[in-house]
């Protein structure tokens, strides 16, 4: 993961406790859905209700979390007993086809994860999506891209799951502990390089701390190691390509005063 999107090695590896734990958690939910038996508000029949594989999943993942977001979709689709294809983002497609790898040396049949990369997205997920054989479409990623994702679905009445994109405030009041706010921000805006849905976006600071929890934050961001995320002790590595680079370079000139917007 490191070496296909740049975050640190120690995020990599916190990433994988984090993959791992997915598993763990579907794999002893799958004893507990056998269903449900009661009786009747009447008292006069009683009622089963039995759960079933829904039937071929389609999961297109985001490439920030490439091991989480893919274990994430994939343990709950095995534990209940469904096949599924898995599209990956193409920042990231090695991760995924590494993860697919390891199921399959634990054991997972043939044909029940098949891993479909490719550069033209739209061409190639459209079709699967409408054909009639799928039955559930799980996406991470933006919002528009969820937004076509869900037009499309929408002749089959596939069931759909979609995390998209957000713009989380981060608020700070006069009376906060500013040595934990400045922690929290950090963590907040600094996950991952600041690639994740769940980053602070906007700061709102009461006025009467603002100054002084702007220069703590400050000094903590200066202090942050940025490098190459293979190299140990790095804290802040590259941004996945030259699109996201850009993207915070005009952030950055529209915040900076007397910068032409």
């Amino acid at each position: 993961m490191t070496l296909e999107m740049g975050k640190s090695l120690a995020e990599s590896r916190a990433e994988i406790r984090y993959t791992a734990e997915f598993f763990r958690w579907f794999s002893e939910e799958a004893v507990r859905i056998g269903g449900r038996f009661a009786t009747s508000p009447d008292g006069a029949t009683r009622l089963l209700t039995i759960k079933r594989p829904v039937g071929p999943c389609l999961f297109i993942t985001p490439w920030n979390f490439p091991k989480a977001m893919g274990t994430r979709k994939i343990g709950p689709a095995v534990a209940a007993g469904c096949t599924m294809v898995v599209k990956p983002a193409g920042q990231t497609p090695l991760s995924m086809l590494a993860l697919a790898q390891i199921l399959i040396d634990a054991g997972l049949p043939d044909g029940v994860l098949n891993v479909v990369t490719t550069s033209t997205t739209g061409a190639v997920m459209e079709p699967l999506i409408r054909d009639t054989r799928l039955r559930k479409l799980s996406f991470t990623g933006s919002t528009p891209v969820g937004q076509r994702l869900i037009e499309q679905s929408a002749q089959q009445l596939l069931r759909t799951s979609m995390e998209l994109g957000g713009n989380a405030p981060f608020l700070v009041f006069d009376d906060a502990d500013l040595d934990a706010a400045v922690d929290g921000a950090v963590a907040a805006k600094m996950r991952n390089v600041g690639q994740a849905c769940t980053a602070a976006n906007r700061f709102h600071v009461q006025a009467g701390i603002a100054e002084e929890f702007t220069r703590r934050l400050t000094e903590r961001l200066a202090a942050l190691t940025v490098g190459p995320g293979s190299e140990d002790g790095v804290e802040v590595g590259p941004l996945v390509d030259q699109a996201g680079c850009t993207k915070v370079a005009e952030l950055v000139a529209d915040a900076v005063p007397g910068e032409p917007r």
